[in-house]
């Protein structure tokens, strides 16, 4: 890792692949960010436009997979060698039992509990991250 990539200063006592793997963490948090923005985005003028709150987030979750995996092999993973079909569609059987999840709790959110969709949303995206990271990590960009 170039220490370049290091934005957070990162533990000592930590073994160095715990490092790597905290400082991709970190990055994929950046990542998810910016996929989340475009996803939220997307929900949000989807809702205003009168759509059904899971088509909504459907449309969401295209855009922000699409941002999400160029970030990961630009940036968080830059130099492995997951670049090619096998690995987007990893990469997208994973996220769609992510967005699988996401309209689970979406539906139990908004459907059942009566939550707003935008705070369900929220909620439902802290899960979502922690099993896209990990099985991201091990299934796509282990090498």
């Amino acid at each position: 890792m170039k220490a370049v990539d290091r934005f957070v200063p990162m533990p000592d006592w930590l073994p160095r692949s715990w490092q790597r793997t905290l400082q991709e963490f970190i990055q994929y948090v950046g990542v998810g960010g910016v996929a989340f923005l475009v996803d939220f985005g997307v929900l949000t003028l989807a809702l205003t436009l009168g759509a059904h709150h899971l088509l909504a987030a459907a449309l969401g979750f295209s855009a922000g997979l699409v941002v999400c995996f160029v970030l990961c092999v630009t940036w968080v993973w830059r130099g492995t060698q997951a670049r090619g079909a096998r690995d987007f569609l990893v990469f997208t059987v994973i996220g769609i039992v992510g967005f699988g999840l996401t309209l689970l709790g979406m539906w139990l959110g908004v459907d059942k509990l009566g939550l707003h969709p935008l705070l369900t949303k929220i909620v439902v995206s802290g899960f979502v991250l922690a099993w896209n990271f990990t099985l991201r990590k091990l299934f796509v960009f282990f090498r």
